[in-house]
């Protein structure tokens, strides 16, 4: 779907760039060596994780679906919901052409079932798996980057994430 499509898009279209609040999920994919797809996003050249907003019908869970598959053409197994991120300053995230949200993500885990994964070009340039001490912080999503740590606390504690 293209952006213009989606609630987010339509809302955009009538507010202009102001704050919004947008309820989303982002998702860590592992594969089975234990490392994490990352993506190259087209609008930034950030790297970041798959993930976005939640359209209208639409649970939290079917987020983290859609958007594994619609930026990675990844399939999930054994996905888990180990947090949710909704800091007003980390949270906030402005857009390349100046829209800015707030959002309320869903952070989740899955593992990778199938091997032909593949970028969708309209939104990610490039897909790689990587270690967490691989992936460089000056160059991934802000927003995004802390879910790595909240991944490593929910593993170490079984406590679910609220930040």
């Amino acid at each position: 779907m293209h952006f213009s499509e989606s609630y987010l898009g339509r809302l955009r279209a009538k507010v202009g760039s102001q704050t919004l609040l947008a309820i989303g999920a982002r998702v860590l994919i592992e594969n089975n060596e234990g490392k994490f797809l990352i993506i190259r996003r087209t609008d930034s050249g950030d790297w970041g994780l798959p993930g976005g907003s939640m359209e209208v019908g639409e649970s939290l869970l079917d987020v983290v679906h859609r958007e594994a598959w619609e930026e990675a053409r990844a399939k999930l197994r054994d996905t888990t919901a180990f947090g949710l991120s909704s800091d007003p300053i980390s949270e906030r995230h402005t857009y390349p052409n100046g829209d800015i949200v707030q959002n309320i993500s869903l952070l989740a885990h899955g593992y990778l079932v199938n091997a032909d994964y593949a970028p969708d070009f309209s939104e990610v340039s490039e897909i790689r798996f990587a270690r967490f001490d691989e992936i460089c912080r000056k160059e991934f999503v802000q927003t995004e980057y802390p879910t790595f740590f909240h991944w490593k606390a929910y593993r170490d504690t079984g406590v679910f994430q609220f930040v």
